[in-house]
Formats: C-alpha cells, sequence, structure tokens
C-alpha cells in the first residue's frame, strides 16, 4: 500500500497526544463520536468466510422496503478504533438515504486488529475474497435488492473497495475516500465499476498521486468516474467535510444504482458542506 514512510508511526505518536492532551497539531487525526442514530435500525450478524466467522454491523431503514446494499469498509486501525467510529457514521448516513449498510469486520478473516503496510500487501487478496464472500451474504438479505450492490471504503478500506471492484462484478459502484491502487494489483486491473474518488489535496499518508493513478486508469477503461479534490484537508478530513462526502457519495450512488427519478421523490438527509470543488 502506498503510503508515505514513516507516517504510521507518526500517526501512532499523535493518537497518543490526542489521548493525553485532546488535541494536537500537524495530525492527520481527530477524535470522531458516534452514538447508534436512532432514526437507523442496527444490528449485529455474521457470515462464514472460508471457515471462519465474520462480524457485519447491519445499518437500515426502519422502514420495510426493498433497498440497495453499501459494503462499508474500515481503515487499518480496524472496526474498534477512532477510524471505525468515523465509517460508522457514514453508514448511518447511507440507511438515512435508503441503503442497508453493512461494515464488514473483513480483519476477522486473518484475525487481525490492526494492520500495517506488510500485512496488507500480503493478505489484501484473503480479505478481497472475504468481501466477495460478504457480497454474496448482503445479496440473500430480504431488505436487499441482489442487483445493487455498491461499496464506500476509507484509507485501506478504499484500497479494499478498488480491490474487490476490480474482481467481482456484482459490484455496481465505489465510493474511494483516501485511497489508491495496492501494487500488486494495479497493473493487472482489467475492469472497475463506476467509481467516485473523494481525497484531500494535502494528504500525507496516502499522497493526492495515488487517487490520480487511479482516475488515469478509470479514464483508460472508459469507466464512468469524478476526482474531487478537497482543497486544504489532509488524510483524515476535517467536520466541515463530512456532509460533503456524504452527500456526494449518496448522490453518486444513486445515479448509478437508482433510477433517475428516485431522489426527486426523496430528498438527501445531508447537506453539501459548499466549501470544496471537483478536480
Amino acid at each position: 500500500m502506498n503510503r508515505v514512510p514513516g507516517t504510521r508511526r507518526r500517526n501512532v505518536l499523535c493518537i497518543l497526544a490526542l489521548l493525553c492532551a485532546g488535541m494536537v497539531t500537524g495530525c492527520s487525526w481527530r477524535v470522531v463520536n458516534w452514538r447508534p442514530n436512532p432514526e437507523v435500525a442496527h444490528s449485529e450478524r455474521s457470515f462464514m468466510s472460508e471457515g471462519v466467522r465474520i462480524t457485519v454491523e447491519r445499518m437500515a431503514p426502519l422502514r420495510p422496503g426493498h433497498y440497495p446494499a453499501v459494503l462499508v469498509l474500515n481503515p487499518s486501525s480496524g472496526t474498534e478504533s477512532n477510524g471505525g467510529r468515523y465509517i460508522r457514521r457514514y453508514a448511518d448516513q447511507f440507511a438515512l438515504n435508503g441503503y442497508v449498510a453493512y461494515v464488514v469486520h473483513y480483519f476477522d478473516r486473518t484475525g487481525t486488529e490492526a494492520s500495517n503496510d506488510e500485512l496488507e500487501d500480503r493478505d489484501f487478496p484473503i480479505w478481497t475474497r472475504t468481501l466477495s464472500d460478504a457480497v454474496t451474504y448482503v445479496q440473500h438479505d430480504s431488505l436487499v435488492d441482489s442487483t445493487r450492490v455498491g461499496v464506500f471504503g476509507y484509507s485501506l478500506g478504499a484500497y479494499m473497495a478498488l480491490a474487490l471492484g476490480a474482481v467481482d462484478r456484482r459490484v455496481k459502484a465505489l465510493v474511494v475516500l483516501g485511497g489508491g491502487f495496492f501494487d500488486a494489483l494495479a497493473p493487472a486491473v482489467k475492469r472497475l465499476p463506476p467509481t467516485l474518488l473523494l481525497h484531500g489535496s494535502d494528504d500525507d499518508i496516502v499522497p493526492l498521486r495515488e487517487a490520480r493513478k487511479v482516475d488515469a486508469t478509470l479514464a483508460r477503461l472508459g469507466v464512468a468516474h469524478e476526482l474531487v479534490v478537497y482543497p486544504g484537508e489532509g488524510h483524515s478530513l476535517s467536520a466541515k467535510t463530512d456532509p460533503d462526502v456524504a452527500a456526494r457519495g449518496i448522490h453518486f450512488l444513486d445515479r448509478h444504482m437508482r433510477a433517475p427519478w428516485w431522489r426527486r421523490f426523496t430528498p438527501t438527509h445531508t447537506a453539501p458542506a459548499g466549501t470544496t470543488h471537483a478536480d
């Protein structure tokens, strides 16, 4: 995974400082609070992948229906971390907007709590197979339209979204936040579904050039895609930018996984921040 060398150690020090002092400048992470939204149905489930039980957190609309599904994928710090809380906020947003969201604990497959570059380069093919099993699992959910499955990933989760989209044709759209291609995957990519790339211009963990490589590949493949660059933002986006990420992600998934009339009759439950631009 193409991170800037040394950033993992610096992030650990930043997190420790945050815990001790509550606030540190110059770090790529911010403390995120998350509580289950009462307007969303939350449940914990599981499925089997190559003989290993994988936990899934399901966030669903309260009203009965037949909805598209979105896998929501964690960063390197895992599901029990600050990054785990961060992605759950997006999962709730998807559920509020008519999607069944699944936080897939794909680290369960390898017994990983938090990963690093070496583990990721070694284990991403195993995790990709687990995520394909997750697609099969959600397709059998009675609340889900099995023909409409998308993926949202942040950081490592964004790398995993691209890895899954490159091999599983059942995935219809990707929202990739702060990610890129694994080195071993990049030369082998022959297909991808429609993809939205979201990236901070000042990301010092996964540099913007990694998103531009994906953008170039999508253009070469002739795939519908967008690259949105947030000026002055790092790897962990500021609170003012989060609503724009959610709104753009929802609108992109709507465009590629719903009938054109859907959003005209169902207003989006989040608003763009109005402080960003498309590159």
